[in-house]
């Protein structure tokens, strides 16, 4: 096992390195074809003064977008405020029933279910009820265990997956319906949770009077592919993602990450709960919007510090995870665009500029050095709002440099994701969705 992992993290880095020094190549091939192309072109039914006018506008265009996304994606961040901590007293919290469905989680259910042992919420008020969805591996073993080591954990089974109804939304409804808390908490399994997580959250709402809590987990990317193809969707996410909107009762917009969701259970059941969302791929976010839908007060906060998670572990999970969040969350039409759009991204903010560089030094007139300086400007933001995810999510700045390889997976991973949507073919988890 041990010289797998070597001869893995062998063939990481040669691509990694290896991408670079292609990288190099092509760009240095790119920037003298460009210098050639530059110094032949001809202006077929425009006058020169009107192409440079085009152009001129063109690398404006890129600068002000480039501008607009990385105030955007700052302003996002922003607006997601983290959860604070609270004097809590303990003597005053009320019930609470913690809902994790699994399947095939033996790998996470362990750490995951001690870190929900160890909070240091009143045991006389906090239930753990792991419900299990026909796993395939030993995850219903541990779980049995874990139900009988602990008076906190209790462990149910889902059961036979009645029509109409998704996994994880007969999960979550089994586990709700089993217990009488006065809040209920949806978590996943590959969560892990500081101790004071639950408390905080609880009295937060409680203070506030929010009847559902989100929280943005920390996300964990640690190995090479994590750090290509993750930071990207999350950056899209981020973009569209407004959490002043969110906790607006006037906006319709509505969110919620199925990592941790806080609900009172009293509203959770006017709304039909997990009923209502079955047959729901992402049935998170249409839960938020049933919630808000109903009138009811919704709060996205950030959680780093407070509960945190690795996604995905392998390629095959990850490529699944972002093609099935893809097509759902965006549908067909905007994940066509997406899919243009990251073709794009693959290419043009890294030869745009090189192609205007090169035509103001075979014109070296004030007007086309000014056109390279916008395209310039445009691109160097661009990465820049790039650099500004990255650091979110701890990965190193060295990866802007795949950034072209990163858009153009990110492109064909959403592409077969839009596929296999239309053709029926959706499998998550060893189940057809």
């Amino acid at each position: 096992m041990l010289k797998k992992d070597i001869n893995d993290n062998v063939i990481l880095r040669l691509t990694f390195h290896g991408f670079y020094g292609i990288l190099i190549l092509e760009v240095a091939n790119q920037f003298a074809a460009m210098m050639e192309f530059a110094s032949s072109i001809e202006s077929p039914g425009l006058a020169e003064g009107d192409w440079l006018m085009l152009w001129i506008i063109i690398s404006f265009t890129w600068m002000l977008l480039s501008i607009g996304i990385l105030l955007l994606l700052g302003s996002r961040y922003d607006a997601l405020e983290p959860l604070q901590p609270r004097t809590i007293d303990m003597d005053q919290l009320p019930t609470l029933g913690v809902i994790l469905p699994v399947r095939n989680e033996a790998e996470n259910i362990l750490p995951c279910i001690e870190s929900l042992i160890a909070q240091d919420y009143p045991s006389d008020r906090l239930q753990v009820i792991i419900v299990d969805d026909d796993s395939q591996d030993t995850t219903t073993t541990i779980a049995r265990k874990l139900a009988r080591e602990s008076k906190r954990v209790a462990f149910v089974e889902a059961g036979q997956l009645p029509e109409g109804w998704l996994g994880k939304p007969h999960a979550c409804w089994v586990g709700a319906t089993s217990t009488r808390t006065d809040w209920l908490c949806f978590l996943d399994a590959d969560t892990r949770h500081s101790p004071n997580l639950l408390s905080s959250a609880v009295t937060l709402a409680e203070l506030e009077e929010v009847d559902l809590l989100s929280l943005h987990p920390q996300q964990e990317m640690l190995d090479f592919w994590e750090r290509l193809l993750m930071p990207i969707p999350f950056m899209n996410l981020m973009v569209l993602l407004d959490a002043t909107a969110i906790r607006d009762p006037k906006s319709k917009q509505a969110m919620a990450n199925g990592q941790f969701i806080l609900i009172r259970k009293q509203v959770y059941d006017s709304i039909d709960g997990h009923q209502a969302v079955r047959d729901q791929v992402l049935e998170d976010v249409a839960l938020a919007r049933l919630v808000k839908a109903a009138g009811h007060r919704i709060r996205l906060l950030g959680g780093a510090g407070w509960i945190r998670t690795r996604m995905y572990t392998d390629i095959q999970s990850l490529w699944h995870g972002i093609a099935r969040a893809g097509s759902e969350l965006f549908g067909p039409a905007l994940t066509s665009l997406a899919i243009i759009t990251s073709i794009l991204a693959s290419f043009v903010p890294l030869t745009y500029p090189l192609w205007r560089i090169a035509q103001a030094l075979v014109s070296p007139s004030y007007l086309w050095i000014l056109s390279a300086l916008f395209a310039l400007a445009g691109s160097l933001v661009w990465y820049g709002a790039h650099a500004l995810a990255l650091r979110k999510y701890a990965v190193p700045l060295t990866y802007l440099l795949l950034l072209p390889l990163s858009y153009l997976f990110i492109a064909v991973i959403n592409l077969d994701g839009l596929l296999r949507r239309a053709r029926g073919r959706r499998i998550w988890k060893g189940r057809k969705l």
